[in-house]
């Protein structure tokens, strides 16, 4: 007997990890429903939802005439202001989609949710590495902490089960979604080689030779179709990276020869002061190249990225609890760093 097509429903598919779960769920074989505000289907194999996470009662609304849905999968984020301000928001939205989402479907089996490496407080300084599952968490406000407790509780006395994955730095493909590596690193580069510039790492010395680990959405995306259907992968959390550590010394020059670019030694530079003032330099760029007309100022958080290349102390999470359970995919961060560039340069968004 054939079983049962699975059906997800993706919350932040419009995002970098969102995206990479929804590609991989279709090529899986699942049939696919995404959440948005908007309802676009915009992932090839997907169909929409036009839902707005943060009202309940459009959550059960929109949920109620999708019976069928047997897995939720969670990678939305709204920004605040603070990190205490995030908290609301973030749980507000995991909670009205779970409880709508188990109203609707009497065959929800699993909630897959993605937090990321602030989960052990790299985000206030160096933390004891590599960072465990079993650690200790650090001081609050952290809406990862919340969301997982959220699911603790709502879990108990239900049939459904739920997972954390834990994800350290991102990349991946996406254009509307400003705190984007990728996309900041392939737009930085292009306005140096336009100006006959060097591509100079232009964060800390110290996060130049830093230890570092990248989860690309590819991974994060096999990663959760594995814990989806995974009999260990209940009620767990699991770290989730791809097959090796990191150094932007040695990754740099891979991604300078990847773009026909000379590599330099680092110079620190705020990106946030310096690449809005390149708008006229990248317009130039874009015509030249028929690029997509883009705002530079607004189309990355440079600020963000400032931060990202400024993490000066190691970043590396140990990941022998997701293998030993069963999932052995692994990616070569180097490689599918420039891989990400040339999706970008195929897309006319940075020049080739």
């Amino acid at each position: 007997m054939q079983s049962k097509q699975p059906v997800a429903l993706v919350a932040g598919a419009s995002g970098i990890v969102g995206t990479g779960i929804a590609q991989r769920l279709v090529a899986d074989g699942w049939r696919v429903l995404c959440a948005s505000r908007s309802g676009g289907g915009d992932i090839p194999g997907t169909e929409g939802i036009a839902v707005d996470l943060m009202d309940p009662q459009a959550c059960r609304k929109a949920l109620s005439p999708h019976a069928a849905i047997s897995h939720v999968f969670y990678a939305a984020y709204q920004q605040a202001e603070s990190r205490s301000a995030e908290v609301a928001p973030n749980l507000g939205m995991l909670r009205n989609l779970v409880e709508a989402a188990s109203a609707a479907a009497s065959d929800l089996q699993k909630v897959v949710l993605v937090t990321g490496a602030k989960f052990y407080g790299i985000q206030w300084g160096a933390v004891q590495t590599p960072c465990r599952e079993t650690d200790a968490r650090q001081l609050p406000p952290n809406f990862y902490y919340d969301q997982e407790d959220f699911l603790r509780q709502a879990q108990r006395g239900q049939e459904w089960s739920w997972v954390n994955l834990i994800p350290p730095f991102v990349s991946g493909f996406a254009v509307g979604n400003p705190m984007n590596l990728v996309l900041g690193v392939g737009i930085y580069a292009a306005v140096c080689k336009e100006l006959a510039l060097p591509l100079r790492f232009p964060g800390s010395a110290g996060a130049y030779d830093a230890l570092h680990q990248i989860a690309d959405a590819h991974q994060i995306g096999a990663a959760a179709s594995w814990a989806a259907k995974a009999d260990a992968a209940a009620n767990q959390a699991y770290n989730v990276a791809n097959g090796d550590a990191a150094r932007w010394r040695n990754t740099w020059p891979v991604i300078a020869a990847g773009l026909g670019m000379e590599a330099a030694e680092p110079k620190t530079m705020p990106l946030a002061d310096v690449m809005p003032d390149q708008q006229a330099v990248w317009d130039r760029i874009a015509q030249r190249h028929g690029l997509r007309s883009i705002d530079i100022a607004k189309i990355v958080n440079w600020a963000w990225v400032d931060y990202m290349l400024r993490m000066s102390h190691d970043v590396l999470l140990e990941t022998g609890k997701i293998r030993r359970a069963g999932f052995h995919e692994c990616l070569e961060t180097d490689r599918v760093f420039v891989q990400r560039l040339r999706e970008l340069q195929e897309h006319k968004v940075i020049p080739r």
